[in-house]
Protein backbone atom coordinates (compact mmCIF):
# COMPACT_ATOMS: atom_id res chain seq x y z
CA UNK A 1 0.00 0.00 0.00
CA UNK A 2 1.09 3.55 -1.06
CA UNK A 3 1.33 6.15 1.31
CA UNK A 4 -1.71 7.80 0.20
CA UNK A 5 -3.40 4.87 1.01
CA UNK A 6 -2.09 4.39 4.55
CA UNK A 7 -2.95 7.95 5.25
CA UNK A 8 -6.30 7.52 3.74
CA UNK A 9 -6.72 4.11 5.48
CA UNK A 10 -5.68 5.13 9.27
CA UNK A 11 -8.28 8.40 8.71
CA UNK A 12 -10.79 5.58 8.39
CA UNK A 13 -9.34 4.13 11.19
CA UNK A 14 -9.50 6.97 13.32
CA UNK A 15 -13.04 8.05 12.07
CA UNK A 16 -14.62 4.73 12.91
CA UNK A 17 -12.76 4.67 16.29
CA UNK A 18 -14.40 8.49 17.08
CA UNK A 19 -17.58 7.41 15.77
CA UNK A 20 -17.91 4.14 18.13
CA UNK A 21 -16.54 5.90 21.55
CA UNK A 22 -19.51 8.46 20.63
CA UNK A 23 -21.91 5.77 20.25
CA UNK A 24 -20.86 4.30 23.36
CA UNK A 25 -21.03 7.62 24.99
CA UNK A 26 -24.55 8.42 23.79
CA UNK A 27 -25.53 4.94 25.53
CA UNK A 28 -23.98 5.58 28.66
CA UNK A 29 -25.59 8.76 28.83
CA UNK A 30 -28.87 7.26 28.06
CA UNK A 31 -28.78 4.95 30.81
CA UNK A 32 -27.47 7.33 32.80
CA UNK A 33 -30.41 9.54 32.13
CA UNK A 34 -33.31 7.28 32.88
CA UNK A 35 -32.26 6.40 36.64
CA UNK A 36 -34.34 8.33 38.79
CA UNK A 37 -32.60 10.86 41.46
CA UNK A 38 -33.50 9.75 44.88
CA UNK A 39 -32.40 10.76 48.45
CA UNK A 40 -32.26 8.14 51.61
CA UNK A 41 -31.40 9.00 54.93
CA UNK A 42 -30.85 6.70 57.74
CA UNK A 43 -30.53 7.46 61.48
CA UNK A 44 -29.70 5.38 64.47
CA UNK A 45 -32.27 4.84 67.47
CA UNK A 46 -31.80 2.00 70.17
CA UNK A 47 -31.91 -0.78 68.48
CA UNK A 48 -33.25 0.33 65.11
CA UNK A 49 -32.55 1.81 62.06
CA UNK A 50 -34.91 4.86 60.91
CA UNK A 51 -34.87 5.00 57.11
CA UNK A 52 -36.75 7.72 54.78
CA UNK A 53 -35.89 7.81 51.29
CA UNK A 54 -38.04 10.10 48.39
CA UNK A 55 -38.12 10.61 44.59
CA UNK A 56 -39.74 12.63 42.19
CA UNK A 57 -40.71 10.92 39.52
CA UNK A 58 -41.95 11.26 35.74
CA UNK A 59 -44.39 8.49 35.86
CA UNK A 60 -48.48 8.26 36.07
CA UNK A 61 -50.14 7.51 39.19
CA UNK A 62 -52.35 4.70 38.52
CA UNK A 63 -48.53 3.40 36.87
CA UNK A 64 -46.64 3.89 40.14
CA UNK A 65 -49.67 2.13 41.93
CA UNK A 66 -49.44 -0.92 40.09
CA UNK A 67 -45.30 -1.16 40.12
CA UNK A 68 -45.56 -0.57 43.83
CA UNK A 69 -48.62 -3.34 44.74
CA UNK A 70 -46.99 -5.98 41.76
CA UNK A 71 -45.31 -8.00 44.36
CA UNK A 72 -44.55 -10.81 42.66
CA UNK A 73 -42.65 -9.72 39.98
CA UNK A 74 -40.25 -8.10 42.33
CA UNK A 75 -37.37 -10.10 42.04
CA UNK A 76 -37.08 -8.98 37.69
CA UNK A 77 -35.92 -5.90 39.41
CA UNK A 78 -35.09 -5.57 42.53
CA UNK A 79 -31.43 -6.67 43.56
CA UNK A 80 -30.63 -9.78 45.52
CA UNK A 81 -34.06 -10.61 45.92
CA UNK A 82 -34.72 -13.88 45.00
CA UNK A 83 -38.77 -15.01 45.72
CA UNK A 84 -41.42 -12.61 45.94
CA UNK A 85 -44.56 -14.41 46.18
CA UNK A 86 -48.22 -13.37 47.75
CA UNK A 87 -49.14 -16.30 50.18
CA UNK A 88 -52.85 -14.94 50.84
CA UNK A 89 -55.17 -11.58 50.15
CA UNK A 90 -58.46 -11.24 51.36
CA UNK A 91 -58.81 -7.21 50.40
CA UNK A 92 -56.70 -4.99 51.06
CA UNK A 93 -54.67 -7.46 52.92
CA UNK A 94 -52.09 -9.24 51.62
CA UNK A 95 -49.49 -11.62 52.71
CA UNK A 96 -46.04 -11.97 51.18
CA UNK A 97 -43.49 -13.79 51.54
CA UNK A 98 -39.59 -12.74 50.28
CA UNK A 99 -36.66 -14.19 50.28
CA UNK A 100 -33.11 -12.25 49.55
CA UNK A 101 -29.78 -11.00 50.81
CA UNK A 102 -28.68 -7.58 52.19
CA UNK A 103 -25.19 -6.47 50.51
CA UNK A 104 -22.45 -5.17 52.12
CA UNK A 105 -19.15 -4.80 50.42
CA UNK A 106 -17.92 -8.41 49.68
CA UNK A 107 -20.77 -9.63 51.97
CA UNK A 108 -24.67 -11.26 51.12
CA UNK A 109 -26.53 -11.25 54.44
CA UNK A 110 -29.48 -13.56 54.26
CA UNK A 111 -33.04 -12.30 54.49
CA UNK A 112 -35.89 -13.91 54.70
CA UNK A 113 -39.20 -12.25 55.73
CA UNK A 114 -42.71 -12.57 55.76
CA UNK A 115 -45.10 -9.26 55.48
CA UNK A 116 -48.37 -8.51 56.05
CA UNK A 117 -49.48 -5.46 53.96
CA UNK A 118 -51.90 -3.53 54.09
CA UNK A 119 -53.24 -1.46 50.53
CA UNK A 120 -55.01 1.31 50.81
CA UNK A 121 -55.54 2.44 47.35
CA UNK A 122 -54.35 4.84 45.82
CA UNK A 123 -51.74 6.39 46.85
CA UNK A 124 -50.66 4.04 51.10
CA UNK A 125 -48.81 0.77 51.74
CA UNK A 126 -47.79 -0.06 54.63
CA UNK A 127 -46.54 -3.30 56.17
CA UNK A 128 -44.99 -4.79 58.69
CA UNK A 129 -42.59 -8.34 59.10
CA UNK A 130 -45.01 -11.36 61.30
CA UNK A 131 -41.93 -13.62 60.46
CA UNK A 132 -38.64 -13.82 59.08
CA UNK A 133 -34.76 -13.48 60.38
CA UNK A 134 -35.65 -9.46 61.13
CA UNK A 135 -36.09 -9.00 65.14
CA UNK A 136 -38.49 -5.88 63.67
CA UNK A 137 -39.95 -4.24 60.51
CA UNK A 138 -42.46 -1.58 59.61
CA UNK A 139 -42.72 0.50 56.39
CA UNK A 140 -44.79 2.46 54.38
CA UNK A 141 -45.22 3.75 51.01
CA UNK A 142 -46.94 6.95 49.60
CA UNK A 143 -47.69 8.32 46.09
CA UNK A 144 -48.08 11.57 45.76
CA UNK A 145 -49.30 12.80 42.50
CA UNK A 146 -47.64 16.41 41.91
CA UNK A 147 -47.92 18.39 38.16
CA UNK A 148 -44.57 16.68 36.90
CA UNK A 149 -45.29 13.12 37.83
CA UNK A 150 -45.78 11.65 41.44
CA UNK A 151 -43.46 11.57 44.43
CA UNK A 152 -42.81 8.28 46.02
CA UNK A 153 -41.73 8.47 49.66
CA UNK A 154 -40.72 5.38 51.83
CA UNK A 155 -40.58 5.47 55.37
CA UNK A 156 -39.23 2.37 57.82
CA UNK A 157 -38.30 1.11 61.50
CA UNK A 158 -35.63 -1.81 60.93
CA UNK A 159 -34.03 -3.93 63.98
CA UNK A 160 -31.48 -6.17 61.93
CA UNK A 161 -30.14 -8.28 63.80
CA UNK A 162 -26.77 -8.90 62.32
CA UNK A 163 -25.32 -10.30 65.49
CA UNK A 164 -22.03 -10.62 63.17
CA UNK A 165 -22.14 -6.77 62.21
CA UNK A 166 -23.27 -5.07 64.65
CA UNK A 167 -21.17 -2.06 64.31
CA UNK A 168 -22.23 -1.28 60.38
CA UNK A 169 -25.73 -2.17 61.14
CA UNK A 170 -26.73 1.46 59.72
CA UNK A 171 -24.70 0.99 56.52
CA UNK A 172 -25.47 -2.36 55.52
CA UNK A 173 -29.53 -1.08 55.84
CA UNK A 174 -28.65 1.99 54.24
CA UNK A 175 -27.00 0.62 51.48
CA UNK A 176 -29.58 -2.12 51.05
CA UNK A 177 -32.83 0.35 50.85
CA UNK A 178 -30.87 2.54 48.64
CA UNK A 179 -30.74 -0.44 46.02
CA UNK A 180 -34.23 -1.53 46.26
CA UNK A 181 -35.80 2.25 46.40
CA UNK A 182 -33.57 2.98 43.34
CA UNK A 183 -34.57 -0.18 41.35
CA UNK A 184 -38.32 0.58 42.30
CA UNK A 185 -38.29 4.15 41.20
CA UNK A 186 -36.30 3.19 38.35
CA UNK A 187 -39.18 0.39 37.26
CA UNK A 188 -41.97 2.71 37.55
CA UNK A 189 -40.72 5.06 35.62
CA UNK A 190 -39.50 2.40 33.02
CA UNK A 191 -43.21 1.28 32.97
CA UNK A 192 -44.45 5.03 32.52
CA UNK A 193 -41.93 5.63 29.98
CA UNK A 194 -43.30 2.33 27.79
CA UNK A 195 -46.70 2.60 28.21
CA UNK A 196 -46.39 6.56 27.20
CA UNK A 197 -44.25 5.42 23.70
CA UNK A 198 -46.88 2.97 23.08
CA UNK A 199 -49.56 5.41 23.15
CA UNK A 200 -47.78 7.94 20.69
CA UNK A 201 -47.22 5.00 18.48
CA UNK A 202 -50.98 4.35 18.50
CA UNK A 203 -51.71 8.10 17.80
CA UNK A 204 -49.58 8.33 15.04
Amino acid sequence: MNGDGEQRSLRSRRAVTRLASAAILAVAGAQLAVAATISVQTERDGDSVEVRASAMLKADPAMAWRVLTDYDRYPEFIPDLRVSRVLARHGGKVTVEQSGSASLWVFKIPLDVTFEIDELPPNTVRSHAIAGNLRALVSSYELTPGPLGVRLDYAGRIAPGFEAFAQIEQITVEQSIARQFQSLADEIERRSAAISREETAQEH
